[in-house]
């Protein structure tokens, strides 16, 4: 297991690098541009290779890429749709470019479709087509909170997408802790985490789980309300979240803070702490 977190990249992408090691995390998720705009941005190969010799010198990975939060593969509106698939496209190949270790997207919203079946056609067609111009790196679902009409809150959606892409081994999961609960999937008791994993099992398959998000919920069960929380100060609370980071299915992954902070500027060593003492890890001493 890796505690890690995201973290800007403001300055140049090695600066994600630097901001890690403050934190005390060990690995790392990013965005390649503005989360909020329309931007592809070229990344000069000192920088990557910065980025890639400092991740090697302080231990930190696997990391990932976050895709912005325009995309909608599932969109009616064909510029829309089109832009995403070209954003997503990009950023699948700086992923490959900074070696990490997937792409993890937010598929989208069925706003404006006919019917949730042809949003899931133009879902899956993109995402296809992302896929054919894309190499290594792994494409993660993340799953939602079920806000409004966006794809991907429950396992069933996300399984169909899979399967009808033909089990394609780059496809994988991301997993968000607070998204989990707030789609009405309650882990807070040992029955309830085994009935939760089992049904991701049996839709998905955990073998494509490959990240986690590791938040608490500001909402509670199945409000179907996206809002991260500081660990311990939501509606998950300490207890849930360290009975999921003990379990062993989760014990291989990388974990990624995206918690508004205590200070409310972002994860933070105190966050991190925090979630390492959950998950029966020691506490990392501070840098020099």
């Amino acid at each position: 297991m890796r505690i890690g977190a995201h973290v800007s990249t403001s300055g140049a992408i090695p600066r994600a690098i630097e901001r890690a090691t403050k934190i005390g995390a060990e690995c790392v998720q990013i965005f390649v541009g503005a989360p909020q705009r329309w931007s592809h941005l070229p990344y000069a190969d000192e920088d990557i290779a910065e980025f890639q010799r400092l991740s090697a010198e302080f231990g930190i990975g696997p990391n990932v890429v976050h895709a912005l939060y325009l995309v909608n593969l599932a969109s009616p509106d064909s510029i829309l749709q089109a832009r995403s698939i070209e954003s997503l496209i990009d950023q699948m190949h700086w992923t490959e470019v900074l070696g990490a270790l997937g792409l993890i997207v937010h598929i989208g919203s069925r706003v404006g479709s006919r019917s949730p079946e042809e949003a899931m056609d133009r879902a899956v067609e993109g995402i296809g087509e992302v896929l054919q111009h894309s190499r290594s790196a792994r494409f993660l679902i993340e799953n939602t909170a079920g806000m409004g009409t966006s794809i991907g809150s429950s396992f069933a959606e996300i399984g169909e997408i899979i399967r009808r892409l033909d089990g394609d081994e780059r496809l994988g999961v991301c997993l968000d802790t607070a998204h989990t609960f707030e789609s009405g999937h309650d882990f807070s008791t040992r029955d309830g985490l085994e009935a939760v994993l089992d049904e991701f099992d049996r839709e998905i398959g955990l073998h494509r789980l490959a990240a986690i998000h590791a938040n608490d919920s500001k909402t509670p069960l199945g409000s179907n309300v996206d809002r991260h929380e500081n660990i311990g100060q939501g509606f998950l609370g300490e207890a849930t979240l360290e009975l999921f980071m003990r379990h062993p299915a989760v014990q291989h992954l990388p974990f990624f803070l995206e918690v508004p902070g205590f200070a409310r500027k972002g994860p933070d060593r105190e966050n991190v702490e925090l979630l390492r003492r959950l998950a029966g890890l020691p506490a990392r001493a501070p840098p020099p």
